[in-house]
């Protein structure tokens, strides 16, 4: 049986809006749940994620990725989303030094990891902002940076997958796929999660 671990936000974690205080949606509605679920004679599926998370820039941050990567060693694909929080979470969102910041994230995996782990990179889904975006904590700035966020979201996308080839490491393209967003078009709905699951599930299909 083969083993990934799944690094991400929000999205990730399973994070449900409509929640008191920000909650999460059951287990059994999480996609990495329902993966788990569809390739359990095949895959362990292990998922690392946190509200907000955008890469990593502080030493407490490394070191906590080193020491998750040595905790669940032996792996064979480490996959990490990330890169919406990092958009949506300045004034002046910059996709080029996202994905300058996600390569140095692959080299530190690539360095930490035991040889022969591979790389999973996955572009998240892609920014489609509302009004109850604005109206909660998810967006830095206001309605005017809307288009903004989007196009550098786009960009990011083209990065990561400029990225994936120049690296050699796997690839995902989820702002491709056909997913579901919960009210404030940033998280993922409990149909959104399924869907991510079912495409999910084909990625690794692929990799068997």
């Amino acid at each position: 049986m083969k083993k990934i671990l799944f690094y991400g936000d929000s999205n990730t974690y399973g994070y449900d809006p409509a929640g008191f205080m920000g909650g999460r949606y059951p287990r059994q509605e999480r996609w990495t749940t329902i993966l788990q679920k569809n390739l359990q004679e095949t895959w362990q599926i292990v998922a690392d994620g946190m509200p907000g998370r955008a890469l990593p820039t502080s030493v407490y941050e490394w070191d906590y990725i080193r020491s998750m990567i040595r905790q669940e060693e032996p792996l064979d694909v480490f996959a990490v989303m990330l890169g919406t929080n990092d958009i949506l979470g300045t004034l002046r969102p910059d996709a080029a030094k996202t994905a300058a910041r996600m390569s140095d994230f692959i080299s530190f995996v690539e360095d930490n990891a035991e040889e022969g782990t591979q790389f999973l990179l996955i572009a998240p889904p892609g920014i489609l902002l509302t009004d109850q975006s604005f109206a909660e904590p998810y967006v830095c700035g206001g309605k005017n940076f809307a288009q903004l966020y989007y196009e550098e979201g786009e960009k990011l996308t083209e990065y990561y997958e400029e990225l994936a080839e120049c690296r050699q490491t796997l690839f995902a393209d989820a702002s491709k796929w056909e997913l579901d967003f919960a009210f404030d078009g940033v998280h993922l709905s409990e149909r959104g999660h399924a869907l991510f699951a079912a495409k999910m599930t084909e990625v690794l299909k692929e990799l068997d």
